[in-house]
C-alpha cells in the first residue's frame, strides 16, 4: 500500500470517530504488532491441508442423517433474487462464500440465535436467515465495517430480500465497538460466523469472545483461516481439535463447543 493509499484509509476513518477504535487498533497492530504471527500463511496453509475434508464428507462425519441441502436448489427464488441484486451492485465486494456448509450447520443444531462478523453483500447473511425463518424466536445479528474508501454502505446486505429483515438486526460497526455489545444482547448463541478481521491480531480479540458466548453444542465457522495462523493457535489454546473444510481453494473451520 503506497503512501497516497495509506493516507487516504487514515483520512476515511478520521472523518468517522465512531470507528476510531478500529483505527487505533490498525496502527497499533502496525506499529507493535507481531508481524512474525501475520505472516504465518504458508505455516497455516500446510496445516489446514493436513486436516482439511470436503463440505460433503464433512456432514458424513458429523451429520449423517442430516438431509443436506444446496441453498441454490433449495431456494431458487431467493438465490435468482440475490444474484441480480449482486450483479447490480456497482460496487464489487468478495464472494457467496460456502453458503451451503452455513445453512445446514444451522439447520443441524437447529439454531435460534446467530451472530456474524463481516457481511458484505450479505451472502452468509441470507444462508443463516433461511435457516432461522423456519423457527419462531430466531435471530441474526450482523456486524459490518463498510470498506473504506469505497463508499459501500448502501450495497452491505443488499442480497437478503426484504421479508428477511424482521429476524436481522444489521449493526454497521467494528468488531471492537460492537461485539461486546451485540453479544450481550443477543444472549445464548447458537452459532456464529465469522467473516470479519481476519488478521491474527483480530482473530485473537474476537474468537475467545465469541466461544465464551457460545451455548454447549454451538458452532464456530471462521473463514480463510489459512490466511495466518490465528485460527490454529486459538484452537491449540482451548485444547479444541478442529474441522477444517475445503472450499474454492481456501479453508474453513468449524469447531463445535462440548
Amino acid at each position: 500500500m503506497g503512501f497516497i493509499s495509506k493516507f487516504n484509509t487514515v483520512s476515511w476513518y478520521l472523518r468517522r470517530p465512531r470507528y476510531y477504535p478500529q483505527l487505533f487498533s490498525l496502527v497499533k497492530n502496525r506499529v507493535f504488532g507481531a508481524q512474525k504471527l501475520e505472516n504465518t500463511r504458508k505455516e497455516s496453509e500446510q496445516w489446514c491441508q493436513e486436516r482439511s475434508m470436503t463440505t460433503y464428507n464433512f456432514f458424513q462425519k458429523i451429520a449423517p442423517n442430516l438431509q443436506f441441502k444446496k441453498v441454490e436448489e433449495n431456494f431458487p427464488d431467493d438465490f435468482a433474487f440475490a444474484k441480480s441484486k449482486e450483479e447490480a451492485s456497482p460496487v464489487k465486494m468478495g464472494g457467496a462464500g460456502n453458503i451451503d456448509l452455513i445453512y445446514n450447520l444451522c439447520e443441524h443444531i437447529q439454531a435460534k440465535k446467530a451472530v456474524e462478523t463481516g457481511v458484505a453483500y450479505g451472502w452468509s447473511s441470507l444462508s443463516i436467515l433461511l435457516s432461522l425463518e423456519k423457527r419462531n424466536d430466531t435471530l441474526l445479528i450482523s456486524t459490518d465495517l463498510p470498506y473504506a474508501k469505497m463508499n459501500n454502505e448502501d450495497f452491505v446486505g443488499c442480497v437478503v430480500p426484504q421479508r428477511l429483515h424482521s429476524k436481522w438486526k444489521l449493526v454497521r460497526d467494528p468488531d471492537r465497538v460492537a461485539l461486546d455489545t451485540v453479544l450481550s444482547e443477543i444472549g445464548t448463541l447458537d452459532l456464529c460466523h465469522y467473516d470479519s478481521d481476519k488478521s491474527y491480531a483480530g482473530r485473537m480479540f474476537a474468537y475467545p469472545k465469541i466461544w465464551k458466548a457460545l451455548r454447549k453444542g454451538g458452532i464456530l465457522i471462521s473463514d480463510d483461516i489459512q490466511d495466518n495462523i490465528g485460527f490454529k493457535v486459538f484452537c491449540e489454546r482451548i485444547k479444541m481439535e478442529p474441522y477444517i473444510i475445503s472450499f474454492e481453494n481456501k479453508f474453513v473451520g468449524v469447531m463445535e463447543k462440548n
